[in-house]
């Protein structure tokens, strides 16, 4: 009889138990090779003969048989743009790059009970609004975070865990949806690898840090268990895009062009104030496509300026040194800091250098609602505190880039880039405010004069290349995307059909792009054209888009079921989430469904691309 065919009654014995079992788990290789020989030594002077004792010869032969056990590592992405989609095929690469046996998955494609199947779990996680996770990650963050689902989570004791956030920190929840999955594996008996990394908006540093430090502590965890990899040398990979083909501009570097056009488009009396914007940027070899985002590198205006500095009694002029630099205080608080934007850290440093009981309640309890309609001056103007221009300059967070969908395609308008805005203005106990680049774009800039600009690049918000049907739901502003997906279709001669629901207040004032529209329907560009102007009904019932959506459930469902498309772009508090629970509705009156069921289809339309939002 083998070893095999003999079951060795002393491992099952309850006189030693699991206590035993946890110890040998415990040992490194080297002293499971030492244990291997002493116990077949035993075994041998016991008697039985009979037994084919095949000890393990070397560290090296437990090294490669621990190594056939050692579960995968995951990568799991949450993102709603693509960077942190990025970010984690970066690692995914990384990792396998080093021999890390990885698998990369979107939240989409996991489930809660796989978790268990992995050695370790490696999250990055963007945040969306008010702290709510990716559209990707709803069902997926519900599953690992609500009571409902606790039962359905498996115990995660033995693996390790290491979550990168990136997030917005003028934003209250900063980075909550990394915070959230973090705490839920910690709370399933997940270890930390890292301590979680959480990247406010210029976060590529960071993550590429993160990257390499999970790569190496990954390796040394793996060798600890026996595995193949080799500890303490990371090789690193280039993952940035080929440069050939295409100008590397962004953030950092952006390309300076000039605005063509600035165009008020709702008529005298509307509530809005939208404007319709060209910039031209011949020769810059900047390709974006329907979907994309442009980035604008807006500067703040004077008399916000001039006010920041009456208030805290500064000389305009007074050297003050940021990033290691030395510039003149006025031309930072111009070009440089955010001041249209209340961020919390710097909520938090003004408070730790003046006292303030009102602006102290702001900072903990009040904060999210606070930030609304108030900047930073106007928490100068609660504190008036005492500060020094540098400690100023200490204080203030940089500006960030404002992103503002593209309206236009390449294929009509090769040399041009197209927005479409609302100039953001509001009026608070202190004084008027405005939004630093809508009021830049349209109030500050005249036509001729230049703005820096560098394309934002948005996977999850693009036009399929085959003639698949589209239904966009676009209200306001969010019709943005949708004249260039129409325009790039035209251009194309794509014949795939396209529904176009829009919406604002009054049809007189503020039928965006109306002409436009009108004509790609007599092209038949566009297929069918329902709208909803809120205000305008006789009864004074306010209809708007997803009411037409459900007005014409019965079609809708034809032409998902066709294969159509289902786009929203436009605000994501209230319109993004009323047209989901209207198509919800439409999938189950209209195919036949439970909640269950509707909501699983919900899904697969968005695992096959077939639902994609671009809200904000």
């Amino acid at each position: 009889m083998t070893a095999k065919e003999k079951q060795p009654n002393w491992l099952a014995s309850k006189l030693i138990g699991d206590e035993l079992v946890s110890k040998i788990k415990d040992l490194d290789p080297q002293q499971l090779s030492w244990l291997s020989g002493y116990c077949a030594g035993l075994l041998e002077s016991s008697g039985e003969a009979d037994v084919e004792i095949n000890p393990v010869s070397s560290a090296a032969d437990v090294s490669v048989e621990a190594a056939a056990t050692i579960k995968p590592v995951l990568v799991i992405y949450v993102s709603q743009t693509g960077n942190a989609q990025q970010i984690a095929q970066s690692l995914h690469q990384n990792l396998s790059a080093n021999q890390v046996d990885a698998i990369l998955k979107s939240s989409l494609d996991i489930k809660p009970k796989e978790l268990k199947d992995y050695s370790a779990i490696l999250v990055t996680a963007s945040t969306h609004g008010e702290g709510e996770p990716p559209d990707d990650a709803i069902e997926f963050h519900e599953a690992m975070t609500s009571k409902k689902g606790a039962k359905k989570r498996p115990s995660l004791d033995g693996v390790k865990h290491a979550v990168l956030g990136l997030g917005d920190s003028s934003y209250e929840f900063f980075c909550q949806t990394a915070k959230d999955f973090d705490l839920a594996l910690a709370n399933s008996g997940s270890a930390s690898l890292l301590e979680p990394v959480l990247c406010d908006v210029d976060y590529e540093e960071d993550a590429e840090g993160w990257i390499n430090h999970v790569t190496a502590s990954l390796k040394d965890y793996i060798s600890s268990l026996g595995g193949t990899s080799q500890p303490g040398v990371v090789k690193t990979i280039n993952t940035e895009a080929d440069p050939v083909h295409e100008l590397s501009y962004d953030k950092n570097n952006p390309f300076t062009a000039t605005v063509e056009t600035i165009q008020r488009i709702t008529g005298q009396g509307s509530l809005k104030e939208t404007y319709h914007v060209e910039i031209d940027i011949t020769d810059s070899g900047m390709v974006y496509e329907p979907g994309d985002a442009v980035g604008v590198i807006a500067h703040n205006k004077l008399e916000l300026v001039d006010e920041v500095l009456e208030l805290l009694s500064l000389d305009a002029n007074e050297n003050v040194i940021y990033k290691g630099k030395n510039t003149s205080l006025k031309s930072y608080l111009t070009q440089t800091a955010e001041l249209t934007l209340i961020n919390k850290a710097t909520v938090k440093s003004l408070l730790e250098l003046t006292s303030n009981d009102e602006l102290q309640t702001i900072h903990d309890k009040e904060f999210g609602d606070f930030i609304d309609k108030h900047q930073f001056v106007d928490v100068l103007h609660i504190v008036k505190p005492k500060l020094s221009a540098q400690e100023l300059v200490d204080i203030l967070k940089p500006i960030k880039p404002r992103l503002y969908s593209i309206s236009s395609s390449l294929e009509e308008f090769p040399d041009e880039v197209h927005l479409t805005l609302n100039h953001v203005s509001n009026s608070n106990q202190f004084g008027h405010r405005y939004g630093l680049a809508s009021h830049f774009l349209t109030q500050s800039l005249e036509e001729g004069e230049a703005v820096s600009i560098f394309i934002d690049k948005n996977q999850k918000f693009k036009v399929p290349k085959d003639e698949s049907p589209l239904i966009m739901v676009g209200p306001g502003t969010g019709v943005a995307p949708f004249r260039a997906f129409l325009q790039h279709r035209e251009a194309l001669a794509n014949s795939g059909k396209n529904w176009l629901f829009f919406g604002n207040p009054h049809f007189n004032t503020d039928f965006l792009y109306q002409v436009e529209m009108q004509s790609y329907l007599k092209s038949g560009t566009l297929s069918k054209l329902d709208l909803a102007f809120s205000r305008d009904s006789e009864d004074g019932e306010k209809v708007y888009v997803q009411q037409k959506l459900l007005d014409n459930a019965e079609e809708v469902w034809q032409w998902l079921e066709q294969g159509a498309y289902f786009y929203v772009c436009g605000d994501m508090h209230r319109m993004a989430k009323d047209v989901e629970s209207a198509l919800i509705d439409i999938i189950k009156s209209q195919g036949g469904k439970g909640e269950a069921q509707a909501k699983e289809y919900l899904k697969q339309l968005k695992l096959d691309n077939r639902y994609q939002r671009d809200i904000y």
